[in-house]
């Protein structure tokens, strides 16, 4: 593609805070589930002592179109890079390493929620709280989460862990990203993203199966046009000053039309991947450029990038957790405000700490190349009590990685 511009033979570009912004999204879903399991079913949407967490967080659900144009944006990286539009290794390979990167981690988190439940009697039963949608746990429910199924079915997709509904989407789109790279070899990207997004579309705008979020489709096509515009021709300098300006563009239309966004959910997820899609664009440039910046500082240093690190297993363990949490606060009857305070600044803490666990027991086997690397640099950084150097966005690293193993999770 003329409007591509590999990298340097040798050489790969990173972009570390990548994981940054994956480990804030992962933090603002968990703290959105907090306020959104807080008392009885709706009583925290429906509180006015909740407003100012309802503003701030009450829209925390946005972190999972943050992961999907994420996950198209660095699926496609390795194919921007080397402007080329297909699979260095071929699908095969391609999926093998999405399974063998997603599913452990999964698999282990649905087996760690099924023996929760299954021994805490406490969790079998309805008591009008949110957790009442992830029971009872019955065998379809079990069978479709482990073909990651229940997306497509309106009485399994909430069943015994609800975040998992968005992994099995993502998964179902990693078989879709080829039909897409071929639309995009025969008509170019506009046409291919446009294409994709126009059809993702389709089913919200009838109403039809809705609760499967097939709009995210659209988002994961853009993410992966976000990816392609990072490394067009340097000479373009348009391109970042555009990216934001598109993005500004996106929110002023969305706020004029804010009544019917508001009408229509997949509409304000649309715009929040849309506004992503521009950052990512803007961001990587710069630090293509070596331009450092407050943003991509942040989002490198060390404790964002342990989010990053561990951000998958945070996604995966956290609702259970913070639903039984609330569960064994009912009976006391604390006021809604208290009882949202004990499950944000003490559940959430106690559920990350469970996450590191898991992410120490069993997802730190499953990482790829890069994470490794990334996760040895830090424990190595800790040991020595020396910063991260935060100002490594962008960095060139040797090519002893194929370009296949750059592929990162989506959480």
């Amino acid at each position: 593609m003329s409007t591509s511009a590999p990298a340097r033979a040798g050489t790969r570009i990173e972009f570390p805070y990548l994981d940054g912004i994956r480990g804030l999204a992962a933090v603002v879903v968990v703290l959105y589930h907090a306020w959104l399991f807080t008392g009885l079913s709706g009583q925290a949407v429906a509180s006015s002592d909740l407003a100012i967490p309802r503003l701030i967080i009450g829209h925390g659900y946005l972190g999972v179109p943050v992961f999907i144009v994420l996950s198209g944006y660095v699926l496609m990286l390795p194919m921007a890079r080397n402007g080329s539009s297909w699979y260095s290794r071929g699908f095969g390979s391609y999926i093998f390493r999405r399974a063998k990167r997603i599913l452990p981690p999964y698999y282990a988190a649905l087996a760690f929620t099924v023996v929760l439940i299954a021994a805490i009697p406490l969790m079998r039963a309805p008591h009008d709280t949110q957790w009442d949608s992830k029971i009872p746990v019955t065998f379809g429910g079990v069978a479709s989460h482990l073909f990651m199924l229940q997306d497509l079915n309106h009485d399994w997709i909430e069943q015994i862990n609800g975040p998992m509904w968005s992994v099995a989407v993502e998964f179902q789109i990693y078989f879709l990203m080829p039909l897409i790279l071929l639309l995009w070899r025969f008509c170019g990207a506009w046409v291919a993203v446009g294409i994709t997004v126009a059809a993702s579309i389709v089913p919200a705008l009838f109403g039809v199966a809705t609760f499967a979020h097939p709009w995210l489709l659209g988002l994961f096509a853009i993410g992966m046009l976000a990816a392609r515009l990072t490394f067009v021709v340097p000479s373009r300098r348009w391109i970042e000053p555009a990216a934001l300006a598109a993005g500004l563009v996106v929110v002023a239309v969305a706020y004029r039309a804010l009544p019917v966004v508001r009408e229509h959910g997949w509409l304000i997820e649309l715009v929040m991947g849309c506004l992503t899609a521009a950052a990512l664009v803007a961001l990587g440039r710069l630090a293509i450029a070596g331009r450092r910046n407050i943003v991509t500082g942040f989002f490198g240093s060390r404790p964002m990038l342990f989010l990053g690190l561990t951000s998958y297993s945070i996604y995966l363990v956290h609702s259970p957790l913070i639903g039984l949490a609330n569960l064994v606060l009912l009976p006391l009857d604390l006021p809604l405000v208290a009882n949202y305070l004990v499950l944000t600044f003490v559940a959430v803490p106690l559920a990350l700490g469970v996450s590191w666990l898991m992410f120490f027991l069993v997802e730190r086997h499953f990482l790829n190349s890069r994470q490794r690397d990334a996760s040895r640099e830090l424990r190595a950084a800790e040991a020595s009590a020396a910063p991260v150097e935060a100002g490594h966005d962008g960095r060139r690293a040797p090519a002893r990685e194929a370009a296949a193993d750059e592929a990162e999770a989506a959480y």
